[in-house]
C-alpha cells in the first residue's frame, strides 16, 4: 500500500508558496511542483531545506521570483 506525501512549500521569509505538492523537478535553478490537483507551478530559485518530518520544503527564490 502506498501512502501520499504531500508537502507545503515556502520562501525562506515563510511565505507559502504551494499547498498538497507530490511531485518537483528541478532545471537549474527553475524548480516546477506540482501538486496533487496536477495543479503546477515553477519558481526560480534553489532549495534551501527539506523537513520530511514536517512535509516542509523551503526555497531561496530569485529575484524573478515565481514564474506561473
Amino acid at each position: 500500500m502506498k501512502k501520499m506525501c504531500e508537502s507545503t512549500v515556502y520562501d525562506t521569509k515563510g511565505t507559502k508558496l504551494m499547498d498538497d505538492v507530490i511531485h518537483i523537478k528541478i532545471y537549474g535553478e527553475r524548480i516546477e511542483m506540482v501538486d496533487i490537483l496536477n495543479q503546477g507551478s515553477t519558481v526560480e530559485g534553489q532549495i534551501v531545506e527539506l523537513d520530511l518530518d514536517k512535509h516542509s520544503i523551503f526555497i531561496e527564490v530569485d529575484e524573478n521570483g515565481l514564474i506561473k
